[in-house]
């Protein structure tokens, strides 16, 4: 791995990681959780985003799928899904503008 795909990595992480710690998918954070609570969510959706992006659509699908897996379909809102996606896919679209 390059130094520049490990300053893309480092990148995108970031994004992820600001994106999951904010939506606090499964409300953990708000009660007292460690920041790196998601630290095992976030490293799967950065391996996944290589299939996913730019389809929003597969974001979502992403999020809901490592969500799932982690915590039980059950436990997962949509709604919170979907704003998890969204803060994703806008900080990588920015992430993209940026040389």
């Amino acid at each position: 791995m390059t130094m520049r795909d490990q300053d893309r990595l480092a990148a995108v992480t970031a994004v992820v990681t600001r994106a999951v710690n904010q939506t606090d998918p499964m409300g953990l954070l708000s009660i007292g959780a460690p920041e790196d609570e998601y630290e095992p969510e976030i490293r799967e959706l950065v391996a996944g985003l290589g299939d996913a992006w730019p389809d929003p659509t597969a974001v979502l699908r992403l999020c809901e799928s490592v969500f799932s897996h982690f915590f039980g379909a059950r436990y997962v809102n949509a709604k919170r899904m979907k704003r998890l996606a969204g803060r994703i896919v806008m900080g990588l679209r920015e992430l993209e503008r940026t040389p």
